[in-house]
C-alpha cells in the first residue's frame, strides 16, 4: 500500500521490513539488515549508505558509518554491524557529488532505525541544484517519458549518439544506456507500488522483455532481487 503525504515527520518503523521515502529525485531507503544478501551494485546515481557498514570498492575496504559513493561506482556490500541501514539515492541532475560527499560527512552520528528520516530528507532537499546541459536534461526526458532509445534521443536534441555519451558521462558521470536501464527499472518498480500490479506485469508495462532480463537489470543496479525493492512502507512527497 502507498501512503501518500506532504513532508509529514518520518519516524523510525522498527516493527517494519523496509521504509521508503520518495521525492523527485531523491530516494531514502531504511531496511533492516538481516537476512539481506550482500551484494554488489551499479547505479547511474550518488549513493550514501549510513549505518556500520563495511563497503569494498576500488579494490579496498571501507568502514565507516556514512558512505558517499559517486554515479557509475561499482561498489559490493561486504557486512552491516548495525540492525538497521540507511540508503540514500541522489540523482545527479539534482545533486552535485561534492554536496552529496558533505551531507554524507553530516550523516555520520544519524543512527538507522532510530533516528528520523525527515531530517535527512529535509537536509538532502536543501542542497543546491547544479547547472547541467539542457541537451543532456531534454535527451534524459525523451527515454523517460517517450522510452525513446539512445539513438532517437540524441538525435532528438540534435546530437550523434557517441557526443551524447560523452556529453552525458562528463555531466551526470554515467553514461546513456545506463541511464536508460535506470529508468525502465524506476518505471516497472513505480508502477508496481502505485498501482499494486505484479513485478511481472510491471515490468512488461515498463518495456523489459521478459522476467529474466528485468531481474537481471535490477541486480546489476541495485544488488537484489525486484521483490527485495518493494517496501512495507512508502512515503511519497512532491518536494524537489
Amino acid at each position: 500500500m502507498v501512503q501518500r503525504i506532504d513532508l509529514t515527520p518520518f519516524g523510525p518503523a522498527p516493527d517494519a521490513q523496509t521504509v521508503l521515502v520518495v521525492a523527485p529525485r531523491l530516494v531514502l531507503s531504511c531496511a533492516r539488515t538481516a537476512g539481506v544478501p550482500l551484494f554488489e551494485r551499479q547505479a547511474p546515481v550518488h549513493c550514501v549508505l549510513v549505518g556500520r557498514a563495511r563497503v569494498e570498492h576500488d579494490g579496498r575496504v571501507r568502514h565507516a558509518r556514512a558512505i558517499a559513493l559517486p554515479a557509475n561506482t561499482r561498489h559490493r556490500v561486504v557486512g552491516h554491524d548495525e540492525p538497521f541501514a540507511v540508503a540514500a539515492y541522489l540523482d545527479p541532475r539534482r545533486y552535485r557529488f561534492e554536496d552529496v560527499a558533505q551531507l554524507a560527512a553530516a550523516w555520520r552520528d544519524f543512527v538507522p532505525g532510530e533516528g528520523d528520516l525527515r531530517a535527512l530528507f529535509d537536509e538532502a532537499l536543501a542542497l543546491p541544484q547544479p547547472a547541467i546541459d539542457p541537451r543532456v536534461l531534454r535527451a534524459l526526458d525523451a527515454m523517460q517519458h517517450e522510452r525513446l532509445d539512445v539513438g532517437a534521443a540524441a538525435a532528438r536534441v540534435g546530437l550523434s549518439r557517441s557526443r551524447l555519451a560523452h556529453l552525458m558521462t562528463d555531466a551526470i558521470g554515467a553514461p546513456p544506456r545506463l541511464w536508460r536501464l535506470w529508468l525502465k527499472l524506476g518505471a516497472a518498480l513505480g508502477h508496481a507500488l502505485t498501482t499494486g500490479a505484479s513485478l511481472t506485469e510491471s515490468a512488461h508495462v515498463a518495456g523489459f522483455s521478459d522476467s529474466a532480463h528485468f531481474t537481471r537489470t535490477c541486480r546489476r543496479l541495485t544488488g537484489v532481487r525486484p521483490a527485495m525493492m518493494l517496501p512495507q512502507t512508502v512515503y511519497l512527497s512532491q518536494a524537489s
